[in-house]
């Protein structure tokens, strides 16, 4: 009996040890340093970078938000999805010995280098397949290794590889604007084609407004208050559709140099201040559904924001609330 069991003890040790072997010898099948993906603590993550063999994302964290490129804020929701999915990848399989070195070497000439730092130290530095690859399996191989995996995360249906993109347009915040009403201060709508039409709008904070008619420079005295002050609500969650990077450099400049229909600014109680320019975009057919022969866009605009130069695709039905006329709030 203690001979059995003594047998019993040893072939348990000897799995263990197997196991032990499998998983952290530098060349078993299965090696844990090369194939942990995953990050246990995603919150503490600082800075991601993702370089393509033409372009390079970065995305770090600037106290309550998260930037793109040291230019733009990045999309809050995107990023945290980013985040959970570094924190969820599962390794199915190591690639076979007959494709090992064909996949290693295609992750390494034309994979994502996907980089993740905290505090300005690398603690993940991983290839990843692009879509391109193969739309079946997303391969994955760490930096300084030749073995590649293919991994997934559970319930995820898709490529895991499209998570990965370079496109910077995808990481980018498409707000425009975004405010709590009593932290408006000022709104003024300025329309080109008639300045009858155009207002300026205050919030002295405590509760009274007042609403100013551009054109000759005069105060209403008599105005829909409560249409006002509802007005002040509308200037959130105010997002562009896409970037205009369909469009030649000639119609670029043509937009560009151009009058807007409206201009709008917003000015916050810190006194800063947000502006956009809304132009006609042509319509792509010269006649409607019903026949009728149309010369605009009825549902998208082109757009400047800021100082900044991209011609921005933005829809109405998100805008419209926004494009009051002064007779409006009489």
């Amino acid at each position: 009996m203690r001979t059995n069991l003594k047998y019993i003890v040893v072939l348990i040790g000897l799995f263990i040890f197997a196991g032990l072997y499998y998983f952290s010898n530098t060349k078993g099948t299965l090696n844990l340093k090369k194939a942990n993906f995953s990050i246990e603590n995603p919150e503490d993550i600082t800075e991601i970078k993702l370089i393509s063999s033409d372009v390079e994302v970065l995305i770090n964290r600037n106290l309550d938000h998260w930037e793109l490129n040291n230019n733009y804020r990045a999309r809050t929701k995107t990023v945290m999805e980013f985040l959970r999915v570094l924190s969820s990848i599962d390794v199915y399989s190591p690639v076979s010995k007959t494709e090992k070195e064909q996949v290693a070497s295609i992750l390494k000439a034309e994979g994502v280098i996907v980089e993740i730092f905290k505090n300005k130290k690398v603690i993940k530095s991983f290839y990843v397949s692009k879509p391109s690859m193969n739309r079946e399996k997303t391969y994955m191989m760490m930096m300084r290794s030749d073995q590649a995996y293919i991994v997934r995360i559970p319930l995820f249906k898709g490529n895991l590889a499209d998570l990965f993109t370079t496109n910077e347009n995808l990481w980018r915040d498409r707000t425009l604007f975004d405010y709590q009403p009593q932290n408006i201060k000022e709104i003024t709508v300025s329309y080109s084609e008639n300045l009858e039409k155009s207002f300026s709008a205050t919030n002295y904070g405590d509760g009274t407004f007042s609403l100013k008619q551009i054109n000759s420079d005069s105060y209403i005295e008599s105005f829909d208050v409560e249409k006002l002050s509802r007005y002040f609500t509308y200037f959130q969650n105010i997002w562009f559709e896409r970037i205009a990077t369909d469009i030649t450099k000639s119609e670029t400049d043509s937009i560009k140099n151009s009058s807007p229909f409206v201009i709008i600014e917003v000015e916050d109680i810190n006194g800063e201040v947000n502006k956009i320019k809304i132009y006609k975009k042509l319509a792509a057919n010269e006649f409607d559904e019903f026949g009728k022969e149309i010369e605009f866009d009825f549902n998208r605009a082109y757009a400047l924001f800021n100082e900044n130069n991209e011609i921005l695709i933005i829809q109405y039905y998100i805008c419209d609330p926004l494009l009051k006329e002064i007779d409006y709030f009489r």
